[in-house]
């Protein structure tokens, strides 16, 4: 998967994260899902990631979710319980899961 392609992924899986209401996280926490959710990502999509180029990514996902305004939402939309779920969750797609 390209890299811009799975940029976007991670976007869009950090939209469904903003799908419903809870008690509100702090910007580092939000930060910390969108980073655990980019690192399940490519590990699944390019198992043999070396470690900077994950770092790479997950800063160029950071400079993103920054500009997008549902990211930033992030601490008002997502639920404790959604993010204990997604720092749990052993795949992207059970991540996700969390989020719905």
């Amino acid at each position: 998967m390209s890299a811009p392609r799975l940029l976007s992924r991670m976007l869009l899986g950090a939209g469904l994260a903003l799908v419903s209401c809870g008690r509100s996280l702090s910007s580092a926490e939000c930060n910390q899902l969108l980073e655990r959710y980019v690192e399940l990502l490519v590990r699944s999509d390019r198992p043999d990631v070396s470690a900077m180029e994950l770092e790479r990514m997950k800063r160029e996902a950071r400079r993103l979710a920054a500009s997008d305004a549902q990211f930033r939402s992030c601490t008002s939309e997502v639920s404790r319980q959604q993010y204990e779920c997604a720092l749990a969750a052993e795949s992207a797609d059970k991540l996700e899961q969390c989020m719905l």
